[in-house]
């Protein structure tokens, strides 16, 4: 990705939202919707909100919004001291409910909708450019049915110097795509031939919605702002008659259970949901999420410390190495007792998902 790349917009269809047949229609086509201020801006600041409060308690910004301290990226452990609450707040998780999203994916689904109850926030800080989610499909983490679709909603509004999502229209018709190790959110990457594709994104209000089908490549634009946050959230369903995975039933990140997720919530019609339903639901396979990169590690060559500043122990990092002649960089984990320099010589341990695991070779 080039500093001064430019896009074309997305088509919006919001002025399709009373006519199902058409909203179906372009999903088909295209695989992503983009409909400009589906949710109400009262609905979104609200979420927006309280997730800025946590964030203000943890020191993380100032009360208008400023950063207060270095960025912390997704994954870190500190990052989680704030997520684990984002994860308990009730309005974050009864915005997925809400009637204009759920309408919308019934048009498309044609049957009544089941809402995922592992919801996703990205709290991005500003000028972290070096940690943008590469280009992906969702559906090698999701599983289940690939009639899956994701909804994602900023909470504030969203130039495209603070990092919206981009689209590659059409491209769910390509299948599965193989998976590479990358740096960044979910740590996987798809390749395209961007001569054949062209990405579409553009400045985006709080409330507007990007809906797209599970195969559709995205990625999320580098927060390139001096000092704007980029709040947002990803909710994901799809037909109740579909299969799906038993890990798109558990929270997310696994961190906390449903008990403790629901403490002191008021309203109950969203709370265990899913356990009165007649749900297909099959086991996640961890061989879709396996890179190409681990079913081939004895290629991996040229393995090095280079990270965002150093990797303590037990965290994680970017990782740099060669693969098939092409340099790469991915999400590294330092199972050693030490920090990594930056540019360290390190040895591969095992390849986890999307992690490499690493240790000082010194």
């Amino acid at each position: 990705m080039v500093s001064n790349e430019t896009f074309l917009p997305f088509d919006d269809a919001r002025p399709l939202l009373h006519d199902a047949d058409a909203i179906k229609e372009r999903m088909e086509h295209e695989g992503y919707l983009f409909i400009s201020q589906l949710l109400p801006e009262k609905d979104v600041r609200e979420v927006k909100a309280a997730i800025q409060q946590i964030c203000q308690d943890a020191g993380w910004m100032d009360e208008s919004g400023l950063p207060k301290r270095e960025p912390v990226l997704e994954g870190q452990t500190e990052w989680f001291t704030v997520y684990d609450r984002v994860q308990c707040l009730e309005a974050f998780h009864a915005l997925a409910h809400h009637p204009n999203i759920v309408q919308v994916i019934e048009a498309i689904v044609r049957e009544p909708v089941f809402v995922h109850p592992r919801n996703i926030a990205r709290i991005v800080f500003p000028e972290t450019g070096y940690y943008a989610t590469p280009p992906h499909q969702d559906y090698v983490l999701i599983q289940g049915t690939m009639e899956t679709y994701t909804v994602w909603i900023p909470l504030a509004d969203c130039p495209l110097e603070v990092g919206p999502l981009a689209i590659l229209p059409g491209s769910h018709k390509l299948g599965i795509l193989p998976a590479h190790l990358a740096a960044g959110a979910g740590g996987l990457s798809v390749e395209v031939d961007d001569g054949k594709w062209e990405w579409r994104s553009q400045d985006m209000r709080a409330g507007d919605a990007l809906i797209f089908h599970s195969l559709t490549v995205h990625r999320a634009l580098p927060n390139k702002s001096k000092s704007s946050f980029r709040i947002s959230v990803d909710y994901r369903y799809q037909g109740i008659s579909q299969p799906i995975a038993e890990n798109s039933l558990l929270p997310h990140y696994g961190r906390l259970s449903w008990e403790q997720i629901y403490s002191g919530w008021k309203r109950t019609d969203i709370q265990y949901y899913w356990r009165n339903l007649n749900l297909r639901i099959v086991q996640h396979d961890p061989s879709l999420i396996m890179p190409e990169e681990a079913k081939h590690k004895e290629e991996i060559v040229g393995l090095t410390g280079k990270s965002l500043s150093t990797i303590p122990p037990k965290t994680t990092g970017a990782i740099s190495f060669q693969w098939r002649g092409a340099l790469r960089t991915a999400v590294g984990f330092n199972n050693g007792d030490k920090p990594i320099p930056e540019n360290a010589p390190v040895r591969i341990l095992d390849i986890t998902g999307a992690i490499v695991v690493v240790e000082s070779v010194n």
